[in-house]
């Protein structure tokens, strides 16, 4: 009996020798991951998604993703916007307020993004006679990689060439694609492409098909997931990196050949490297991969076997009584160093040309003092916010952080007469946080008593995700969690699967999808606040005039602010409020 549930935890893989080969990928994985993707996707790029008896006045086609009476300006002019440009934060006069619509960070990474190609432009291609290096208007100081706001910036260029073509609009790329929707659709296509890569992923961690929907469908339907990839920020980037390079650590370790491993081994250091370039919480992926790369040579070289076999090249042990001949060494190691090491310094370096082309970097020392400023930030950061959190909160989704806020000028309700209001927050989805921490406590026990690889690797992948933001001493948001979120979704994905095995069939299946279909439901149920679809003030916050489907918002102990702090409201953080 301890055969069938060893390798129901994942101690065989796909194609092991010697074993019953399981099918990697069908056809039926390929409608299973092409029907979350295009699910995905339409959640992503259509919403605000909503019936129409929802409008203020009543008018127009039944179901509709755009939103009138919607400020579209500073100066908040009304207008209708739809899908991912919206929202769009207008000004109130107010220095700290977003002159273009920005939406919390789109105040700083698609400007930054905006100045890497300005500065290009102005300061390289056409410098006047007079210029001098260093003194670019477009220079800035960001403590993040340059990578991923210059994805953000392709994505904004991208949708200002597709204005100039097919829309008849004139002007520079750059500045025609500076807007809501061209800063925010290369967070939404990664974002979608997040939901297969999850599910490939889960699939190649343990070669069970429900165990990899469960996972992409968890992915797809958290709120986490969903926000950060319709809003211009840099986190969804290397969110994605961080699975494609886990995905790519299993294909190299579960190679067959030679040829295969090393070519694996290379397109995980290339990817590693452009997920460095884009944000440090990367180097916490790279370093848990080494140390598995590493650990796993080792316990081969014991002969103990833990994991998928692989092509069994990379070991001292003894095979069939004698030394397994012809071990490429030499050439793994310089591949590993080249793969692992020298191409993403090689990346990191190449994804600063904008500093260097504008002339705000003359050498590597500058690039190098560059650097030690980012830390010095980070490290010396004393600025507090409202929506700060604490690493410990995370994961109880104690403090979420509120995007987006309009509070008047949206219209009333078509049924009860009351006022609109739109309200955007990074709120995960409670179902999936709140089930998968038990689920994350548990991995110890699959991976002591079970001797389960997956469980260990999703336990290795949560600490080094969650537990280096601990010591930091600098205001953190919950968002920082999002790495750590990966794999309490695979945890959840992968206990939900294995207690579902344990009911005769074919209860499994709809255990898992009545666990499922929850997630779907709190989805819905907070739609609302991940997308700043209008809604009534009572819908939100219970009152006089609630629906019988109550609040929004659930977590209202939100204490009264000091006298002393009235007007330094930045200093006070109110755990477990979602308001």
């Amino acid at each position: 009996m301890s055969t069938p549930r060893t390798q129901s935890l994942g101690r065989e893989s796909a194609g092991t020798p010697g074993s019953r080969r399981h099918e990697y990928f069908d056809r039926w994985d390929l409608v299973a991951i092409l029907t979350l993707t295009v699910v995905a996707f339409v959640i992503r790029f259509f919403s605000p998604i909503l019936p129409n008896i929802f409008l203020p006045d009543n008018s127009g086609p039944i179901v509709t993703n755009c939103v009138s009476s919607t400020p579209t300006d500073p100066q908040g002019d009304k207008g209708t916007i739809c899908g991912l440009a919206y929202p769009f934060n207008r000004g109130y006069g107010n220095p700290l307020s977003p002159p273009n619509g920005q939406v919390f960070d789109e105040i700083y990474f698609p400007v930054d993004a905006y100045d890497d190609v300005k500065g290009i432009e102005k300061c390289t291609n056409s410098m006047p006679a007079d210029f001098q290096p260093g003194h670019c208007e477009f220079n800035y100081f960001d403590p993040e990689p340059p990578l991923a706001k210059e994805i953000i910036g392709a994505g904004m260029w991208t949708y200002g060439w597709y204005r100039a073509h097919f829309q008849g609009a004139s002007g520079d790329y750059i500045d025609l694609g500076f807007n809501t929707f061209g800063w925010r659709i290369a967070a939404c296509i990664s974002g979608t492409l997040c939901i297969p890569m999850m599910y490939l992923l889960a699939r190649r961690l343990w070669p069970n098909r429900l165990f990899a929907i469960a996972a992409a469908t968890l992915a797809c339907f958290d709120g986490m997931f969903f926000i950060q990839s319709r809003i211009g920020m840099i986190d969804i980037f290397p969110i994605f990196l961080i699975l494609a390079a886990y995905f790519l650590f299993l294909v190299h370790i579960q190679s067959q050949s030679f040829n295969s491993s090393m070519l694996s081994l290379l397109a995980l250091g290339i990817v590693l490297a452009v997920g460095i370039a884009a944000k440090w919480i990367v180097l916490a992926a790279w370093l848990s991969i080494v140390l598995w790369l590493v650990l796993r040579i080792v316990l081969r070289s014991l002969d103990v076997e833990f994991g998928p076999p692989g092509w069994p090249f990379l070991s001292w042990r003894r095979g069939g009584g004698h030394t397994i001949a012809q071990v490429p060494w030499p050439t793994y190691l310089a591949v590993a160093v080249i793969a692992l090491v020298v191409i993403p310094v090689g990346v990191y370096i190449v994804s600063w040309y904008p500093f260097f082309a504008r002339g705000q970097f003359h050498s590597l020392a500058n690039l190098w003092t560059y650097q030690l400023q980012a830390l010095n930030y980070h490290r010396t950061l004393t600025a507090t916010h409202p929506y700060g959190s604490p690493p410990w909160s995370w994961p109880l989704l104690s403090r979420p952080v509120l995007y987006y806020a309009e509070y008047s000028g949206l219209g009333n309700d078509a049924f009860t007469g009351q006022q609109l209001i739109a309200r955007m927050s990074n709120l995960g989805n409670p179902w999936i946080w709140w089930t998968s921490l038990p689920c994350v406590v548990s991995l110890p026990y699959f991976v002591i008593k079970h001797r389960s690889f997956p469980a260990a690797v999703i336990l290795l992948g949560f600490i080094s995700q969650y537990l280096p933001w601990f010591p930091i001493t600098r205001v953190l948001f919950m968002y920082h969690m999002f790495g750590g979120l990966i794999f309490m979704i695979l945890a959840l994905a992968y206990v939900l699967v294995y207690l579902a095995q344990m009911v005769p069939r074919p209860r499994p299946r709809l255990v898992v999808a009545a666990h499922l279909s929850i997630a779907v439901f709190f989805f819905g149920y907070f739609y609302p606040v991940w997308t700043a679809l209008p809604i009534s003030y009572p819908a939100y916050v219970e009152g006089s005039g609630t629906p019988f489907w109550g609040p929004k918002l659930w977590l209202m102990n939100c204490h009264a602010v000091p006298s002393s702090a009235v007007n330094d409201q930045s200093k006070v953080t109110q755990y477990f409020c979602w308001n």
